[in-house]
């Protein structure tokens, strides 16, 4: 299976924190995407640090790609992911909606837009199937902060969702550990903040001496199936 990298090489958009920009950023969560990908099996293509899309789009043609992913951070006042395809067709969001649900389960909010359709270039003129990923937006001063500090856990939570899509195993890296919290102090903002909505609505309450007992795949599936079951 033949996987696209187009990571964003937008200079100018700046970031409300970090003095970055969505370029720098995205290619960080690319290269995270493309280790983790092909540490699942898939062969992957990942366009040069600020390649033009057409130049992107012609490679990725002439490779044969099965999918073609460009990754970009969004702006315009909002907060929370968006996957964007030519169409909602079933094939496209078989791949669109895994990678839209793994990279929501992590961001600090829930998103309101899912996965819709879009005419970008990339979209427009790519063979392949296109998944435009918008990982979270950069022109918020706490969502940029966190796109900054989770580059890493967004290209892992993007290759989960095409491993979902494509019906492959996702393998973790070998010396990679199984963290577990016991209370919501020591969990990362975004974590936290899954697990805060469970031990308010009393479905967490820990054992022993309170302790919650969490890892990360954990929280993160849990959320998953919380936000299906109640239609968010």
């Amino acid at each position: 299976m033949k996987i696209y990298l187009s990571p964003s090489k937008q200079t100018a958009n700046l970031y409300a924190a970090g003095g970055t920009n969505e370029q720098s950023q995205c290619n960080l969560i690319a290269a995270a995407a493309e280790k983790a990908l092909r540490r699942c099996g898939f062969e992957v293509k990942r366009a040069p640090e600020g390649q033009e899309i057409e130049e992107s789009v012609r490679q990725s043609n002439a490779w044969g790609a099965d999918l073609h992913m460009p990754i970009h951070t969004n702006a315009g006042g909002g907060r929370g992911c968006v996957v964007f395809i030519s169409r909602r067709s079933d094939d496209r969001l078989a791949i669109a909606q895994p990678i839209y649900e793994e990279i929501d389960a992590i961001t600090l909010y829930r998103s309101p837009y899912g996965v819709r359709e879009k005419q970008f270039y990339e979209i427009r003129n790519s063979n392949a199937v296109c998944a435009y990923v918008e990982c979270e937006f950069h022109d918020d001063p706490e969502l940029a902060r966190w796109i900054i500090a989770n580059t890493g856990a967004l290209g892992e939570a993007i290759c989960r969702g095409v491993c979902r899509g494509f019906g492959v195993e996702y393998i973790k890296e070998e010396n990679e550990k199984m963290v577990r919290w016991n209370n919501l102090e020591a969990m990362p903002e975004g974590y936290r903040k899954m697990a805060e909505r469970y031990v308010e609505a009393g479905a967490l309450r820990g054992k022993n001496n309170g302790e919650l007992d969490l890892s990360e795949d954990m929280l993160r599936t849990m959320e998953i199936v919380r936000r299906y079951f109640e239609g968010e």
